[in-house]
């Protein structure tokens, strides 16, 4: 599996659950026997030349090429002969092999996570507790709908401070899934405002869709894994 595998037996990438995978950059870099360089585009290869901060550098190329090999398992081809485009929004789509299979991803600092289906939308988000903590929450009510500010008026600071990194990284994954991007309204999304359970699944009507939320919370990141699921 062009070093999937491996990337897996080293813990350096994990499943987080069927078809959703977590990479810590920092442990996939000292896997060494990967060219994982090798697997990239020349576009690619030529845009990693721009980046001048060696550790970012090295991190975006992981990405790209740890994008590849997860994506190229599913297909069962070398991760080099994938081919992507992005859709009006910047969503990402495989464009060659010629494929229904879907994906979405996320990053923070020195993590990414892929999720992949087929005949579905998706979309997911990550953030880590550390950039979680830079974000000025009390600046950004226009996040919530009425409902849900409500809610949060009611709540303690620190349950406010979970409120808005839960309803950050919901909303995110949600907007990824309907390909709205950053032109989405998220004061528009208004989820269930009652307590959340950590890794409970979720549905909810939303643009005229049913969709399925996850919220999956741990020590040092949250993530948001969003389904289409239907129209309404």
């Amino acid at each position: 599996m062009y070093g999937l595998f491996t990337l897996m037996d080293r813990g350096a990438v994990v499943l987080i659950k069927e078809h959703v995978y977590l990479a810590d950059l920092d442990r996939c870099r000292k896997v060494n026997e990967i060219p994982f360089e090798a697997y990239l585009s020349k576009e690619e290869r030529e845009q990693l030349d721009h980046i001048t901060i060696l550790r970012s550098r090295n991190r975006a190329m992981l990405r790209r090429s740890l994008t590849r090999i997860i994506i190229s398992s599913f297909l069962s081809c070398s991760p080099d002969t994938l081919r992507f485009c992005r859709n009006s929004y910047g969503k990402p789509y495989v464009l060659e092999p010629v494929t229904d299979l879907t994906f979405n991803l996320s990053h923070s600092e020195n993590y990414l996570v892929l999720i992949a289906d087929k005949n579905r939308e998706v979309g997911i988000d990550i953030e880590t507790a550390h950039s979680l903590q830079k974000r000025k929450y009390k600046d950004l009510e226009a996040i919530y709908s009425g409902k849900e500010l409500a809610s949060y008026e009611r709540l303690l600071p620190g349950e406010k401070y979970e409120m808005f990194c839960r309803t950050w990284v919901m909303k995110e994954a949600i907007t990824k899934a309907l390909s709205f991007g950053l032109t989405a309204d998220l004061g528009e999304i208004s989820l269930p405002v009652e307590e959340v359970s950590s890794d409970a699944i979720q549905s909810f009507e939303c643009y005229g869709k049913v969709l399925k939320i996850q919220w999956i919370k741990r020590e040092d990141y949250q993530i948001a894994i969003a389904y289409g699921e239907e129209n309404i």
